[in-house]
């Protein structure tokens, strides 16, 4: 498991990105790595003078051997190590730190993790949308990086979105209709800075709408100098009572039962926004068994734990209303009216919020989304909506004063 109790004698350690951890065994879009690179691109959203990354196995059978890795920032690599080797082997159910790496990073620097995987490695423990897979060969630090990359996956009727996979689905379209498919990848699951401090660290707990990157949006939002770490905690086809059904392991735990680790876990976290969506009831009966449809009382005292849980950490806590489900949905009573009843309690409930409903919407035709920011399944936020949400939620941040 993770853990932040190595004395290294930086201290002062902040996540400036992370992901959520999931199970992918099973499920087949993206084989294995074998004699190639990963590369993951991915957003600051704080900065420092050192960098160190959490490397995570939690769900895999066989320890991972990464021969060379690197950090580059600006073009600037710096190799890594774990205590002092440059080979680091993760056991099968755990997380390593890397040794910290000299390298300064600003707000919105893009970060590049390369990881060559020498011998083949099963894609186990995962999220993210995108990533590069090199062809065979060691091209850690590379400027010229080789692509080879995976068969891309159509969208999976399941999962009503691209499936995770090395470059999955279209590119988005220049005028942020598309899917809004942020990067991540195999393996890593925190990168933390030092030496720059930050006022809050706050974490984002949810599913697809979560982890499809708005987020890492709010983040650039804020100013360079607000000292805030948003983070990414979210997973899609997450539920906040259930964990993953069998056929579909990369659901995740429940939000109750992965709130210790991804919440709890990441260092130094001052606040908590809770922002699921419609999965706990708008999968039953459709995709998963009916008898798995929580009533609204349940639902709701699965929100009262996980903000108990977080208020008895001294942590703040934001929820954010449900946005509208695909047209088929918002077209049964009972699905639409548990919706509006969730966001009813969420609005009256005396928590502080932030209504996401509101922001994406139809003013025609509430119950829906509006056109400009629904991706093409017409439930998740397109890359317009998604950036819509990081605005309404840098303008709360804003009027809370962190």
């Amino acid at each position: 498991m993770s853990t932040h109790e190595t004395d290294d004698g930086m201290g002062g350690w902040t996540p400036t990105w992370t992901q959520a951890m999931t199970d992918f065994r099973g499920e087949d879009g993206e084989p294995p790595f074998d004699d190639v690179t990963v590369r993951m691109t991915v957003p600051a959203s704080v900065g420092g003078s050192h960098v160190r990354v959490e490397l995570s196995n939690l769900f895999g059978e066989d320890p991972v051997r990464i021969a060379r890795s690197a950090i580059g920032v600006r073009g600037r690599f710096v190799e890594v190590s774990l205590d002092g080797q440059s080979s680091i082997e993760i056991p099968a159910g755990t997380s390593r730190w890397t040794d910290p790496v000299d390298l300064t990073v600003s707000h919105g620097d893009e970060i590049v993790i390369d990881l060559y995987l020498p011998e083949s490695t099963p894609h186990t423990t995962a999220n993210g949308f995108t990533f590069d897979r090199s062809l065979p060969g060691d091209f850690v630090g590379s400027r010229a990086f080789p692509l080879g990359g995976s068969t891309p996956v159509e969208t999976d009727e399941s999962r009503e979105f691209p499936a995770t996979d090395t470059g999955t689905g279209p590119e988005p379209e220049p005028d942020g209709n598309g899917w809004s498919l942020p990067p991540g990848g195999p393996f890593l699951r925190t990168i933390e800075v030092a030496g720059a401090g930050a006022k809050a660290v706050v974490v984002c707990l949810g599913a697809s709408s979560t982890a499809m990157g708005w987020p890492q949006y709010t983040a650039a939002l804020l100013p360079a100098d607000a000292g805030i770490a948003v983070v990414n905690r979210g997973i899609a086809g997450n539920r906040i009572r259930l964990d993953a059904p069998s056929a579909t392991p990369s659901w995740g735990r429940a939000g109750l039962s992965r709130f210790d680790e991804d919440v709890l876990g990441t260092h130094g976290v001052t606040h908590l926004v809770i922002a699921y969506n419609s999965n706990d009831w708008s999968l039953p009966g459709r995709v998963t068994p009916l008898d798995e449809m929580p009533t609204l009382a349940q639902l709701i005292d699965g929100y009262r734990e996980l903000i108990d849980r977080a208020r008895t950490a001294g942590l703040a806590v934001l929820l954010t209303t449900v946005t509208p489900l695909a047209p088929d949905l918002a077209g049964d009573p009972g699905r639409e009216g548990f919706r509006l009843a969730v966001n009813e309690w969420i609005r009256t409930s005396g928590h502080e919020f932030v209504d996401f409903d509101v922001a994406i919407r139809s003013v025609a035709h509430p119950s829906l989304l509006e056109d400009r920011y629904a991706a093409p399944d017409h439930t998740h936020p397109n890359v317009n909506g998604s950036k819509r949400l990081a605005q309404v939620m840098a303008e709360a941040l804003a009027r809370l004063q962190l």
